[in-house]
């Protein structure tokens, strides 16, 4: 089976969650390489610390250092202006290999995860690419 590499951006209300189901599964199927997250008071960092998954409050650096070794960054602080910039620093990289998570894809895998309640939509006028 193959091993899936995980940027993750953001490490709040549903990045959290996130976080959380991925490390529940088997390293040999999804391995998150990186977080991004600026609040350092966060109490994930404190777990990813003690998984050796290193944080990098700026995810520019994160991008710039693993570059094409990541599968997919998932981005859920849900800022289109991020998710952006996330795409032209791939292109000026020439990273041709690492996907950007679509929000779109990210509420659909909100929706598979046990429990998730409703998340609010109203500030997002698109949930595309």
């Amino acid at each position: 089976m193959r091993q899936i590499t995980v940027l993750m951006i953001g490490l709040g209300r549903i990045g959290g969650k996130f976080y959380q189901q991925f490390t529940q599964l088997d390293e040999s199927r999804v391995k998150i390489i990186a977080v991004s997250e600026p609040n350092m008071s966060n109490p994930l960092l404190t777990d990813s610390d003690k998984r050796g998954i290193p944080n990098y409050p700026n995810y520019e650096e994160a991008i710039r250092e693993f570059g094409p070794k990541i599968d997919i960054i998932m981005d859920t602080s849900n800022r289109p202006e991020l998710k952006l910039a996330v795409r032209k620093l791939l292109q000026e990289t020439n990273n041709q290999h690492t996907v950007l998570v679509p929000m779109v894809v990210d509420y659909l895998m909100w929706y598979l995860l046990p429990g998730s309640e409703a998340i609010p939509q109203s500030h997002h006028s698109s949930i595309g690419y």
